[in-house]
């Protein structure tokens, strides 16, 4: 076999291994570096740990940089971190516990449901908790006196983005979303220091929306960001960091009680702007109430 034909035999033996595997052919490696074999020994001997650590927590961990792990990640055949966390999860969680960790497929039907009513209850709790008054108080200040506001998410924070973005219409504060992500990435470039970005991402990992609000910045753009309780790259960035607590999931965005606590957090919002400018709040809801009523019995 000529060395092109061995390389691409390599190749394929490294594709079809799992995760753990190629964990251990890097750390075990004669050509691995000083710093990937740290990283392949560390995530090996804490596997199921990791799972639960967004990527500069793992950084902090481990004593290395975020960019080194996700260099790591592509070495051993992953496009980064974020596949490799599901890579591993496949591997190491039993199929019926990838759904939520706290459902299992023996639970009726009843159970299923208190199980997640427990869920959610407990993150609005959780979340309430962990509220700062004093942010929320400044972040409404910061929504009312803004020349424009415009509003960030992708997936399930969209939908969290576009109901907060009807509900301060309601009240007259008009806020900007676009859902195609060029759109997104243009509208930021065009904002100035009198404007806002409300980036809204549970895990604050979203590449995307990091780089959103890295050309928001640019233009000095105050950033407010909503994130779940972790440190993440898109509360690093933010001006005024606002959180939500919810239940431990493999894949953060597929967290049930992320979306109650977010609307939660974004209608204590609207409410404290509300009164904060109550007389024309109090128009802004008898006109849209009356400009929609006439569809409605």
């Amino acid at each position: 076999m000529d060395e092109i034909g061995r390389k691409e035999q390599n190749y394929m033996m490294k594709k079809e291994m799992g995760c753990r595997e190629r964990l251990i052919d890097k750390r075990d490696g004669e050509h691995t570096k000083k710093t990937e074999r740290k990283i392949a020994a560390y995530l090996l001997g804490n596997f199921d740990k990791s799972l639960h650590s967004t990527l500069l927590e793992l950084a902090d961990e481990i004593g290395v940089s975020d960019a080194s792990i996700v260099r790591f990640c592509k070495s051993i055949g992953y496009t980064g971190f974020q596949e490799y966390k599901i890579n591993a999860a496949l591997q190491s969680v039993p199929e019926p516990r990838l759904y939520n960790p706290s459902l299992s497929v023996d639970d009726n039907p009843a159970e299923i449901c208190d199980k997640i009513f427990a869920i959610e209850s407990s993150a609005l709790e959780q979340t309430k908790q962990e509220l700062d008054i004093s942010v929320m108080n400044k972040v409404a200040d910061v929504l009312l006196k803004a020349r424009r506001i415009n509003l960030v998410g992708t997936g399930g924070s969209a939908i969290s983005a576009r109901d907060f973005q009807h509900k301060l219409l309601k009240i007259g504060v008009r806020a900007e979303l676009q859902e195609d992500k060029d759109l997104q990435l243009m509208s930021a470039s065009l904002l100035t220091e009198e404007d806002v970005l409300f980036a809204i991402s549970h895990s604050g990992s979203n590449l995307h929306v990091a780089e959103t609000i890295e050309l928001a910045q640019k233009r000095n753009a105050k950033i407010i960001t909503l994130t779940m309780k972790s440190k993440n790259i898109l509360v690093e960035k933010a001006d005024y960091p606002l959180y939500v607590v919810s239940e431990k999931t493999i894949f953060e965005s597929e967290s049930f009680s992320a979306r109650l606590a977010q609307l939660a957090m974004l209608d204590c919002l609207v409410a404290l702007m509300a009164f904060k400018n109550f007389d024309g709040s109090l128009e802004a809801m008898k006109a849209t109430r009356i400009a929609t009523s006439v569809n409605k019995e």
